[in-house]
């Protein structure tokens, strides 16, 4: 490789993760053990243990465990001289801005060796809860944070999206899964199988990777069916198209400088270079988004990462595309012009190989780096997404050296000026149906939320609890039907 690259190009040179399977609850290790152990490995990986201490900046997002700043305690453990500690918001975007950040930090000379880790490990909380056994966490309080990414000043106070019930990420994301069938022309049940079968699509990438949680490869029938064992969530979502953080799983990335890579002697088929990333922040609720059935936002923030990376979607040989919940992945191929027809993770996804909190992507981009050194000279994807389609952001990494200098822009500007749809919040009175999901507590349907357009074409919302109108709900296609709202937001057809 020529000695030409740029000594202050960032890389990523060593990767670590590790899934927690024990037996017995006293076998566990907690949360920041994790964490140590996979930025052991990533160390490891990159053939330079010295690189922890090393660190200068140490980044964790936000995890379900207490710690109050876990990157100044990993930072004394490794021996490391006064880094930078970083916490941030809770947000699926928070791994690929602090990623974004720290290769920008390393171009300019700010850093030279950053660690990102996080790690979880609700599987054995909830085991140790069930079963009345104490699972111990080290304390540690250590003040708060250097730096804290994705803090918002956006509150839930006068959310119209609260008002009206729409708290649940999985009936949420199903609004946007019923506009998405309508808008394709699907019927109800084809709708669910094709769901499916893209779900199984993961299944199968997580059977043949040893660090999933679930490995046994369903099918989309067995993912479609809801039955013992497989819930329903919210229509048309069983349990096994939803998100599963309930694991114990943690991953660490260590990005360097070219030159510090080559005094320490990392071999270079171990670099894998941050091309470019992009970020956008949505500022409308979900109330008052223009379509259900598009998101432009990340259209805007796909396209332009690709033009930072010099690259087209043809370029990619891996994407792993943010997985919570199927919505996700369409409205992500859609935006970014991919086949729902090929590969469109490299990990498994969220729901079979685990979403473990705020650090999937840590993991995303690890496997990918796997797979970009063993494909030399190929270039990979990751997105991910935060809130409701609230927050978005690309990272694009290659095995080949870079042709320009890392490249990072946030498109948030041009997000703003998209265009938008009123939200008549008191609107009472006869509107259509837009698009609803059927909310369900331990697998039996409870109530629908129904979004509607009044007759000015502004969106409404409505609930019902009736038994016979949830289970047309969950059948029957519906959207463009008529109704009334009434004024608690009650809804009932006309």
């Amino acid at each position: 490789m020529s000695s030409a690259i740029h000594p202050r190009t960032p890389v990523i040179v060593g990767c670590g993760q590790v899934t927690q399977r024990v037996e017995h609850i006293d076998d566990a290790r907690e949360a920041i053990a994790l964490m140590r152990l996979a930025a052991e490995r990533a160390a490891e990986d990159a053939g330079a243990p010295e690189l922890l201490a090393r660190t200068d900046s140490i980044r964790i997002p936000q995890g379900l465990w207490k710690y109050q700043n876990p990157a100044r305690y990993l930072g004394e453990q490794f021996g490391a001289q006064n880094p930078e500690t970083v916490g941030a918001a809770i947000a699926g975007t928070s791994v690929q801005s602090m990623l974004n950040d720290a290769a920008v930090g390393i171009a300019s000379g700010e850093r030279d060796v950053v660690l990102i880790v996080g790690g979880e490990t609700e599987h054995t909380k909830r085991r140790a809860k069930r079963s009345g056994t104490a699972f111990e966490a080290t304390p540690i309080e250590a003040g708060p944070p250097d730096r804290i990414f994705g803090a918002s000043d956006r509150h839930w106070r006068d959310n119209p999206d609260v008002e009206a019930g729409i708290t649940s990420p999985a009936l949420t994301f199903a609004l946007f899964e019923c506009a998405i069938r309508h808008h394709r022309g699907e019927s109800v049940a084809a709708h669910r199988q094709r769901i499916s079968r893209l779900w199984a699509g993961l299944a199968r990438v997580a059977a043949a990777n040893p660090g999933a949680w679930n490995q046994t490869g369903l099918d989309a029938e067995s993912i479609a069916s809801p039955v013992a064992g497989n819930r329903m969530v919210a229509s048309p979502y069983t349990k096994y198209h939803v998100s599963n953080m309930v694991v114990d799983q943690a991953a660490a990335l260590i990005l360097t400088s070219v030159e510090t890579a080559r005094q320490l002697g990392i071999p270079e088929q171990k670099w894998v270079y941050p091309l470019a990333g992009t970020e956008a922040v949505v500022v409308r609720h979900v109330s008052e988004r223009d379509e259900l059935y598009d998101e432009p936002a990340m259209r805007i923030a796909g396209e332009r990462v690709y033009e930072l990376a010099g690259i087209s979607a043809d370029d990619l040989a891996h994407v792993d595309l943010y997985s919570c919940f199927p919505s996700a992945v369409q409205l992500g191929a859609q935006a970014l012009g991919l086949s729902e027809e090929r590969p469109l993770s490299v990990t498994g996804g969220l729901t079979f190989h685990g979403g473990p909190f705020n650090n999937y992507v840590i993991h995303a981009i690890a496997t990918m780096a796997e797979r970009l050194r063993e494909t030399p000279g190929s270039a990979g994807l990751v997105s991910s997404v935060g809130g409701f389609f609230s927050k978005h952001a690309f990272g694009v990494f290659a095995s080949r050296p870079p042709e320009r200098p890392f490249q990072f822009e946030d498109v948030a500007d041009r997000v703003a000026g998209l265009p938008g749809r009123a939200c008549a919040r008191d609107y009472t009175g006869a509107a259509s149906i837009e698009c609803y999901s059927v909310a369900h507590e331990r697998g039996l349907p409870t109530h629908a939320i129904v979004a509607c357009r009044t007759p000015d074409d502004a969106r409404t919302w409505g609930r019902t609890d009736d038994a016979d109108d949830v289970a047309r709900f969950l059948e029957e296609e519906l959207v463009g039907q008529p109704g009334l709202v009434a004024g608690d937001r009650g809804f009932s057809f006309r």
